[in-house]
């Protein structure tokens, strides 16, 4: 996760790292995400249950122009397999794009970003040939 914190901080952006908040966020962003009516899928990855919301989910290069254009002062970014969150100050920060936040290592290679308030995410799958998404709530 140091390149990526370097990364980060390279761009202007001020980094808090919180441990042991992953789960607490994860749980948080299924509640604000996921339709309630949604089945309960057997997938372990978050991202996949978004892909079934195409009707408001925007992807890939729509999903990056997005994200460019979100009002972004604070961000929470957090992965889908480490308990690791990192709280964002972008006031300061220039313009980031999928480029500065993709990761190789596993447990931080599927990224997640909100705003405090988890009213839109930017999602950066793992996966090369899927996302990124885009939602608003």
């Amino acid at each position: 996760m140091n390149p990526l914190i370097e990364r980060l901080t390279a761009k202007g952006v001020e980094v808090t790292v919180v441990e042991e908040r992953g789960q607490e966020a994860r749980q948080t962003w299924v509640a604000h995400f996921i339709r309630p009516e949604q089945p309960i899928r057997l997938s372990p990855y978050l991202w996949e249950d978004i892909v079934a919301r195409t009707d408001s989910c925007l992807v890939g290069t729509a999903a990056d122009h997005a994200f460019e254009r979100a009002g972004k002062w604070k961000a929470i970014l957090f992965f889908q397999h480490s308990n690791d969150v990192l709280e964002l100050d972008l006031t300061q920060a220039k313009p980031l794009t999928r480029r500065d936040l993709i990761v190789e290592t596993m447990d931080y290679a599927d990224i997640y970003i909100v705003d405090p308030a988890y009213t839109w995410t930017y999602v950066i799958p793992h996966e090369a040939d899927w996302g990124p998404y885009f939602l608003t709530n």
